[in-house]
């Protein structure tokens, strides 16, 4: 798929948390996309980038999952370029971490950390969309419980999906890394699986370092952050 510019209104802004916001994107020409993969904001000579946050199933529109806060000053100008005008300058797709490039004979394991859920989001609704049977499992890191913004509905899923597994940790409550419970639950089994890391970039690069470190093949694991890695 080729990158194309086009404009989109701002149909919803809804609160998850109090530092995360939801827009909902309405574009003037819907350019198609794979579940996973992220689209740019762009903002004068800026771009920048959010993943899109629902599964490509019809409904043409971009859900993002936007983090609000005083100390984000480009956010801030955002949401009050949105206020004023009430639509974004977008450009999409981008990204090779997405649905489409995964194997589909093997399992696949999520690792998120904080909005870092929201192409995670996306790849699992395409997954429970269709009739594929891979067992797949999910691993949200936050800081606190509120972080998880959509817990509900991740534990909703793994009591309807027999095949998806969940688990959460809160780095208030637990001073051991997200990784450490992967390693617990899979000690010999990780090869097997294919893994996808989404979230801040140091977390995702830690993240695969430790895995490899476990002996996990780079081949397994999945993330655009990789992408953006200074070497």
């Amino acid at each position: 798929m080729s990158e194309k510019i086009i404009k989109a209104h701002v149909e919803e802004i809804t609160p998850l948390t109090d530092t995360i916001m939801q827009l909902i994107l309405t574009p003037e020409e819907y350019v198609d996309y794979h579940a996973g993969q992220y689209l740019q904001i762009l903002f004068g000579e800026e771009a920048y980038s959010y993943s899109i946050a629902n599964a490509p199933l019809g409904s043409h529109k971009y859900e993002l999952h936007i983090r609000h806060s005083l100390e984000n000053p480009y956010n801030q100008r955002l949401f009050a370029h949105i206020k004023e005008y009430g639509s974004v300058t977008i450009s999409l797709p981008f990204g090779e971490c997405s649905i489409e490039n995964l194997d589909a004979r093997r399992p696949i394991m999520f690792i998120a950390g904080g909005t870092g859920f929201a192409p995670v989001k996306a790849m699992i609704e395409q997954l429970l969309s269709t009739t594929d049977r891979r067992p797949f499992e999910l691993f949200w890191g936050a800081r606190m419980q509120n972080d998880l913004y959509m817990d509900e509905k991740v534990t909703s899923w793994q009591a309807h999906v027999s095949r998806f597994n969940y688990f959460s940790s809160l780095s208030e409550e637990n001073s051991e890394p997200l990784v450490s419970f992967v390693l617990a639950r899979h000690p010999n089994d990780l090869n097997d699986w294919q893994i996808v890391i989404s979230g801040p970039f140091d977390m995702a690069y830690s993240i695969r370092d430790a895995l490899v470190q476990h002996g996990v093949s780079p081949e397994r694991l999945f993330s655009d952050a990789f992408s953006f890695e200074v070497k």
